[in-house]
């Protein structure tokens, strides 16, 4: 009886094993040489009766959950690891490289002052400029800025921002634009207009 149960046993075994040979080769080739047998789906109408085996010998070792647990660090901190290195290969593709160091005196001779945006108006005719009216303290600015993708002129009206003062004015078809403000962003829509902490005030001066 103990023969007859542990054959059928074996034969179910063997079954499950022939349709689970294509994903577990290496587990299958062992049990082949355990049957001494051919795991095929031709061979399975034919069970083994009167059949020797070979001695057993485990086909598997049991997964202990230390096991588990270590396996699933390591595969964490691999994926930390590529998340990290696929960030900085993004930011090194995303961000212009660092221009050549200067002298503090280079950085002295630039003007940045806190500059209030008192009126701000899109250009007739350009595509991408806004025209600023920038209070500097000490006088009035206007500033042609390519931004108009990003903001509507309504919504700049009584921002802070930091503008180069000193830079040279550019005659421009549309008018004479006396400064630049500062923004950051590649282009387009994505653009950002700095700004100072709040109790900053027109015509202060950015060091």
């Amino acid at each position: 009886a103990v023969q007859d149960i542990c054959t059928v046993g074996l034969n179910y075994f063997r079954i499950i094993m022939t349709y689970l040979s294509p994903v577990l080769p290496a587990t299958a080739k062992a049990t082949e040489a355990f049957l001494n047998t051919s795991l095929t789906i031709d061979s399975l109408s034919t069970p083994l009766v009167d059949h020797g085996i070979e001695k057993y010998k485990p086909l598997m070792t049991r997964v202990e959950l230390a096991q588990i647990e270590k396996l699933m660090q390591a595969t964490a901190e691999e994926n930390a690891k590529s998340v990290a290195n696929n960030s900085l290969s993004d930011a090194n593709t995303q961000y212009d490289p660092i221009k050549d160091e200067i002298e503090i005196g280079d950085f002295e001779k630039v003007d940045l002052r806190i500059a209030t945006i008192v009126d701000a108006k899109p250009v007739e005719g350009a595509d991408k400029l806004i025209e600023l009216t920038l209070d500097i303290g000490i006088e009035t600015r206007t500033v042609f800025a390519g931004i108009k993708a990003a903001y509507n002129p309504t919504d700049l009206v009584g921002r802070q921002t930091v503008m180069v003062a000193n830079l040279k004015p550019r005659k421009m078809r549309f008018g004479v634009s006396s400064g630049m403000v500062l923004a950051a962003g590649p282009g387009g829509s994505d653009l950002f207009i700095l700004s100072p902490d709040a109790g900053a005030s027109s015509g202060m001066r950015a060091k």
